[in-house]
């Protein structure tokens, strides 16, 4: 079959990053059917221009988060309108909410997908519609108008996957404001987190740590270097030191077989987890940037949170980073449960105190699937929002309110206020001028974040 496979676009990404889940897709189906990539976050075609390639294609599969659900939504009616070619949706949101999915898509496929996917286009392609009840992580509508949902087990041994094929995808259009050295691609070397925030979101990977094994990443990065001629890689895990001593391995032979190249961190490492010879082994493997989930700078809200770390922990992590010339990139929250004036305030002051390299400030949002959201719905606050799509986008407004908290508008002056003391502050944009392309890549950003949010 000819399978198309989207990323679809979303105006408020700051990083051009190439989704990995898609490449993962095209290595479980190329030994069996064509693929067709359309990565539309960097190639920013038309909705038009989209219906015309699904006309093409046997079967088009669509990634889709809540933020994109909006966007996804679109071009799946689109695509029904002019064609009846079969839409499967997966990632995320389709996890969530498989219910919501199928009213514009065929097929929702939830948790990982590399089994899952497959199997589907096998049953697509034979004809066999009764296959698909035995399909484990497929949901969809049959034949009596009832919801059907398979749920399936995570993936025990990820060793056992192809490493992700980047044929055909726009390689060259990848990339963010840290990253200056070329062509850069991410990794994966671990699924799963085991903590427990009240923000994030576990139904895709879920709370089980599952890494694989240190060679196995090393003869990626071999694949990567000499197939893609890759100059940069990211470590896109969710946890990466959950295991200390798995990850000092992984960089000490990433130095030892001669593959130490710049590469970072942009999800972020738990600070709790950072010691001196980890930090040491990833500097000498190349380890440019550390993202750090830092989230308040007040005890109380982070362990309001579940965080499971403390302000002490945040210093030395950060005080470690430092001893070994690892930029730092310092995450933030405004408007987290119970956050009063004087908490966000204290985290403004905390985050000056640390003198990180950089700051990304967020406005909390209780996505579907999180804590935070069931508490919402349990009635313990309320959504602020008027809309889905409300609730969906990123930006500076207030999306709920919980007792205790500051009011919505003086969370939004704050929010706003704390932006412009830290991004704009003299010494990090001292360190932007030392790296022009930074600067020109920071200037799209902070329009983006500053002028459109």
């Amino acid at each position: 079959m000819n399978v198309l496979l989207l990323h679809p676009q979303f105006e408020i990404y700051f990083t051009h990053e190439a989704p990995i889940g898609l490449a993962y897709l095209q290595a479980v189906l190329r030994e069996r059917h064509n693929v067709k990539i359309l990565d539309n976050n960097v190639l920013n075609l038309p909705i038009e221009k989209i219906v015309q390639e699904a006309k093409k294609a046997d079967a088009v599969g669509i990634s889709v988060t809540t933020p994109t659900f909006a966007t996804v939504r679109a071009i799946a009616n689109a695509i029904k309108q002019e064609t009846d070619v079969p839409i499967i949706v997966g990632g995320a949101h389709a996890t969530i909410d498989p219910k919501g999915c199928l009213e514009f898509a065929d097929y929702a496929v939830c948790g990982e997908a590399e089994y899952t996917f497959p199997k589907l286009i096998d049953a697509l392609e034979s004809g066999n519609k009764k296959a698909l009840g035995k399909i484990a992580g497929l949901a969809y509508i049959d034949k009596k108008g009832k919801f059907v949902r398979k749920k399936n087990a995570l993936i025990e041994n990820l060793d056992e996957l192809p490493f992700p094929d980047w044929s055909g995808f726009p390689l060259e259009k990848y990339g963010s404001v840290l990253r200056t050295s070329g062509r850069s691609l991410p990794i994966v070397t671990s699924r799963g987190c085991p903590y427990n925030c009240i923000y994030c979101f576990k139904g895709l990977f879920g709370r089980r740590f599952r890494a694989r094994s240190p060679e196995n990443v090393i003869a990626e990065l071999k694949y990567l270097k000499e197939k893609f001629h890759i100059k940069e890689f990211q470590v896109a895990d969710d946890a990466f030191a959950t295991n200390p001593r798995r990850a000092i391995e992984i960089c000490r032979k990433i130095a030892e077989n001669g593959l130490s190249m710049p590469w970072s961190l942009p999800n972020g490492i738990r600070v709790g987890s950072i010691t001196d010879e980890l930090a040491y082994w990833m500097k000498r493997s190349g380890l440019q940037y550390a993202g750090l989930g830092i989230e308040s700078g007040n005890q109380r809200i982070l362990n309001r949170i579940d965080k499971q770390q403390t302000l002490e922990q945040v210093r030395k992590g950060v005080a470690l980073l430092k001893k070994h010339k690892i930029t730092t990139v310092g995450f933030f929250m405004f408007g987290l449960p119970e956050d009063t004036e004087e908490t966000m305030r204290d985290t403004v002051e905390f985050a000056k105190s640390l003198d990180l390299d950089y700051y990304s400030i967020s406005m909390t949002t209780p996505y579907p699937g999180t804590r935070l959201y069931d508490e919402l719905l349990s009635g313990k606050g309320s959504l602020l929002t008027k809309t889905p799509e409300d609730l969906f986008s990123l930006g500076s407004k207030a999306k709920y309110m919980m007792p205790g908290m500051a009011s919505a508008q003086r969370t939004e002056e704050l929010y706003k206020k704390a932006r412009l003391e830290l991004l704009l502050r003299p010494k990090t944009i001292l360190r932007t001028l030392k790296h022009p392309k930074r600067l020109i890549a920071g200037a799209k950003v902070a329009y983006k974040w500053i002028v459109k949010t």
